[in-house]
């Protein structure tokens, strides 16, 4: 039996702020990129939630490395994209990416529950803002 101590604990739809990364970008007024909000930290890894937005016309193109225990990714809003502008994850998917797995895809508009399993975020490889249309779409 796990002898470590744990205790309950609950963030309220008005506690724990949008944090932007350093990447994002102003176009025409409006702020593009990814906003993290930290659910919960934990020695087995932090929990967050990961919203991603890109411009008219263009998608975040991510690609990253899960880190030593891997990492549980939910796609709660959104899709992933593969380069040919089709979907590879809709709303509900789960993803359990291994240890050491590259992984990611493109986003237009995307929101995702993240749970990092080793207590360490994965390695971003690359992100970057690319010229973009997908060519298949969510059912309305």
């Amino acid at each position: 039996m796990d002898q470590r101590t744990w205790k309950s604990y609950e963030l309220k739809p008005d506690e724990g702020g949008w944090e932007p990364a350093d990447y994002n970008v102003n176009v025409d007024g409006k702020e593009y990129g990814r906003w993290r909000r930290t659910l919960r930290e934990h020695r087995h890894g932090p929990t967050v939630i990961s919203r991603y937005k890109a411009p008219p016309g263009q998608g975040w193109e991510i690609v990253g490395k899960a880190s030593s225990l891997g990492e549980e990714v939910y796609v709660m809003s959104g899709a992933y994209y593969d380069k040919s502008g089709r979907i590879i994850a809709r709303p509900g998917s789960y993803m359990f990416n291994a240890p050491g797995a590259q992984h990611g895809g493109i986003s237009t508009d995307l929101t995702l529950l993240i749970h990092c399993c080793s207590g360490e975020p994965d390695e971003i490889v690359s992100i970057r803002l690319i010229d973009f249309e997908p060519t298949e779409f969510l059912d309305q």
